[in-house]
């Protein structure tokens, strides 16, 4: 074919495939079969082999990119990302209504809210950047990851066929935001998961849809992805894009997103009050089982997205939305029997054996009893039937006892009055359901606080897996988390299946584990009421002082240059030692660490009570000589420059809200009190300030307006 006329073609195959993918994904139509489609771009791809120099980077044959060498590249969202908190039942949404109520201190009846299908995917954010000639590129597209840091999955994700490269908005008005950040979920439909399935091996097939669009998204190789039919909906945007570009309500961004042909599903409905939700939510888990994909329950989001702004969020999750999901899926198993696990606090939990059941795409084998107060509700016996779900679809529970399937010989079960591992008389706090083991020298305390120190998330220190603990302790080679950095080839290589290539694998896995970001370290050290979550708010807000450390990085591990003595090489790294961060948790007080949104009583006295141990002081000390170092952590680059000021806000601000205001300050440090005093210092101050204002004058504080404020957090 001539250039002239293969340029036209290919015009119009581009067009037509672009039109077809739209009515398919986006209208949910199907105008022509999916044979047609392929046979069309496989014309398409005749034409740029022929003709090179037609190709352009929006053609439907472009959407595949190269494979990736390596781990997946971590890259900072632009801004950062959250999860919804989960309710499952009238009363949880009653009570969240009640929340929002006080929040806002105002009298509302009730509220608007958007009810949107809670499709069960991966969350993904796409990037699109605005061009000079009024539209917007795809730049990249990113996994939710910490919330910070996500997985630059591009590659795959542009495989989707529904998902534009070019934006094209038509009733958005200048000034342009630099950057849309669309928030969206990737799932696979059950019949591509079925077709999928019955085309793998045994042992390599998908649980569920879910899983097999994470696993598909995260291919190195994005032939593998745009072989398994993925496809995305969206329902948000992060930043203040949606703000800049006029939209007032969650159901305007819906149809904005639609306008610019960003696949979303039409099926969202407002709801005016609870007895609404309740009538939506019955209705879509009638229909669950009759959609094309995996549903598992609805969102509700407040409708008014200023409204939204003075809710704002906790540390977790917005205050203005709620995912209410359906009742976990339930069966039934038999309780072989029933063991105590001695877990790092000391907390025994009684744990059911089950006979082997799939729930919720998972074989369950085990299940949660709580503790004795549970165990004596339930009267749960060994030998019974009993009812168990996921909780949240993660943690398998038994919910009830099948007493009629009871056999007759069955006896109640008796709470044990000694560890199972040490013997030591198990003790129950005052107020607590959970009997503990308070012998901190017990076995398997000691075995599980090791383990959750080389845990993924806390130190990651490949090839320290149970077993190999077990050894370790058992040959009093290690007796704390710190002794694992003293370890030696000797003293590996006399374990079993420990050769030269294994010693010298674990090795480098310690050496490089010495160097981690400060939250993964303070939850390493499995202080208890102090989760992720609680580890990263402290690793981000408490006053760190940040310095130049000289730390020993050793050149050769081979095991046999290891026996004769290995080269070392010194290197400065920024970050704070151990001892440091000792000296500094042994200054707060609980009213300190209570005042960093996001952290409680509870979660301050854990760390209070963890911190007063002698014990864990010298374990601090230990590390601190092994030469382990904990950096900053990774995404986190606000200046803390209000670290040991107080703030009091008044009256209404211009342009930001009050919630807006609080999450600025506390990121950088702050403080907020709710009156004045003599230790303020700072009144940010707006319309219609009250007293507050007066107090101020009369203690001399500074008074600012959000014009300086504005200046000062640049």
């Amino acid at each position: 074919m001539e250039r002239a006329k293969a340029k036209e073609r290919a015009e119009q195959l581009r067009k037509e495939i672009w039109r077809l993918n739209r009515v398919y994904f986006i209208e949910d139509r199907s105008e022509v079969s999916e044979d047609v489609r392929d046979a069309l771009k496989q014309e398409l791809i005749g034409i740029e082999k022929e003709h090179p120099d037609l190709v352009t980077p929006d053609s439907p044959t472009q959407r595949v990119g190269a494979p990736l060498d390596g781990r997946l590249p971590k890259v900072n969202h632009l801004s950062p990302k959250e999860s919804l908190q989960d309710a499952f039942t009238k009363e949880e949404i009653e009570e969240w209504f009640d929340q929002m109520r006080r929040a806002l201190g105002k009298d509302h009846a009730t509220f608007d809210i958007l009810s949107e299908l809670k499709i069960d995917g991966l969350n993904i954010t796409l990037v699109y950047e605005f061009e000079k000639d009024g539209t917007y590129t795809f730049k990249r597209a990113v996994t939710r990851g910490n919330g910070i840091q996500g997985e630059d999955v591009s590659h795959t994700v542009k495989t989707i066929g529904a998902l534009p490269l070019k934006l094209f908005p038509k009733k958005a008005k200048a000034p342009f935001p630099k950057f849309l950040e669309i928030t969206g979920e990737v799932y696979m439909p059950k019949a591509s998961l079925a077709k999928l399935n019955r085309a793998l091996p045994e042992g390599e097939k998908f649980a569920n849809p879910r899983n097999a669009a994470a696993g598909s998204v995260r291919q190195l190789d994005p032939l593998i992805a745009a072989s398994r039919d993925l496809h995305i909906f969206c329902y948000g945007m992060g930043g203040d894009a949606a703000t800049k570009l006029g939209i007032k309500t969650q159901k305007e961004l819906m149809e904005f997103l639609h306008e610019i042909e960003i696949p979303t599903h039409r099926g969202w409905k407002p709801a005016h009050s609870i007895a609404e939700i309740e009538k939506i939510y019955k209705e879509a888990e009638k229909k669950r089982d009759t959609l094309p994909f995996d549903i598992d329950g609805l969102v509700l989001k407040v409708n008014d997205r200023a409204m939204q702004r003075d809710l704002g969020s906790t540390a977790k999750a917005p205050r203005w939305a709620r995912a209410y999901k359906f009742p976990a899926e339930q069966k039934t198993a038999r309780v072989e029997d029933i063991r105590l696990q001695v877990g790092r606090t000391g907390a025994i939990t009684p744990v059911a054996i089950l006979t082997p059941t799939l729930i919720a795409g998972t074989t369950v084998t085990r299940a949660t009893l709580h503790n004795e107060d549970e165990i004596a509700r339930l009267d749960v016996r060994i030998g019974d039937t009993v009812v168990i779900r996921k909780a949240g679809d993660i943690i398998p529970e038994v919910l009830e006892v099948l007493t009629n399937l009871r056999p007759r010989a069955t006896k109640p079960f008796h709470f044990p009055k000694h560890c199972p591992s040490c013997g030591t008389t198990l003790v129950r706090p005052e107020g607590e359901a959970v009997h503990r083991c308070p012998n901190a020298q017990c076995s398997a305390v000691r075995h599980e606080r090791i383990e959750h120190f080389v845990s993924r998330y806390a130190f990651n220190i490949e090839g320290l897996g149970r077993e190999t603990i077990e050894e370790l302790l058992a040959e009093e080679l290690i007796t704390d988390p710190a002794d694992i950095f003293t370890l030696t080839p000797e003293d590996f290589l006399q374990l079993p299946l420990f050769k030269e290539k294994k010693t010298e694998n674990v090795l480098r896995s310690i050496e490089r584990a010495k160097r981690l970001p400060l939250d993964r370290f303070l939850f390493a050290l499995g202080i208890r009421h102090v989760g992720r979550e609680t580890a990263d708010i402290f690793a981000r807000r408490l006053p760190w002082k940040l310095r130049s450390l000289t730390v020993t990085e050793r050149d050769d591990l081979a095991v046999q240059a290891s026996l004769f003595g290995h080269s070392e090489k010194k290197i400065t790294v920024k970050g704070v030692a151990p001892a440091d961060i000792k000296d500094l948790l042994l200054t707060f007080k609980m009213e300190e660490l209570t005042a960093l949104d996001g952290v409680g009583e509870v979660n301050a006295e854990g760390i209070l009570e963890w911190i007063a141990d002698d014990d864990h002081q010298e374990l601090l000390d230990k590390l601190d000589r092994a030469g382990v170092v904990a950096l900053q952590p990774e995404g986190s680059h606000t200046p803390q420059i209000f670290a040991g000021k107080t703030f009091v806000l008044t009256g209404t601000l211009p342009t930001i809200s009050r919630e807006e205001a609080r999450s600025a300050i506390k990121a950088r440090g702050g403080k907020v009190s709710g009156s004045v005093s003599k230790k303020t210092n700072y009144v940010l101050a707006g319309a219609d300030p009250g007293t507050k204002l007066d107090d101020a004058k009369k203690h001399g504080v500074n008074i600012i307006d959000e014009s300086e404020f504005r200046r000062m957090i640049k």
